[in-house]
């Protein structure tokens, strides 16, 4: 795939898919005879991992670091593991803090339902209704 191709697939710029290769986040793309970018499959699935990771929240210098230890083969397979075990317990808090504040909004919009378009929502504050 090219550049544009893969910048279309998985929403993000190219410049970005550049910068990510540029900086060791993407390994370096193969080139065909004219200089252009050719993503592999291997390159994509690569790709879509990084960003899931960077989209729950992964730290850009962390996924470098686990690039890293990956590099390093299977001797390192251990503390990848707990890199990313480590990094389930945070999505799943993630989870646990955005299905509480859901569970908050479904309540509001039944207070809605039960009062006919009224604002109930209590404050905190001022233990008034407020909207």
């Amino acid at each position: 795939m090219t550049i544009d191709e893969v910048s279309k697939h998985f929403r993000i710029s190219k410049s970005k898919l550049r910068y990510y290769e540029k900086n060791g986040v993407i390994k370096e793309i193969a080139r065909d005879n004219n200089g252009n970018r050719n993503y592999t499959d291997n390159d994509l699935v690569w790709i879509d991992f990084f960003l899931n990771l960077k989209d729950t929240g992964m730290s850009l210098k962390e996924i470098v670091y686990y690039i890293g230890l990956k590099k390093g083969g299977k001797e390192t397979v251990v503390e990848r593991t707990e890199i990313l075990l480590n990094h389930v317990d945070i999505i799943q808090e993630k989870i646990d803090e955005l299905n509480l504040i859901k569970k908050e909004v479904l309540e509001q919009v039944k207070r809605y339902e039960n009062e006919e378009g009224n604002c109930i929502i209590k404050s905190k504050i001022y233990d008034e209704d407020e909207c």
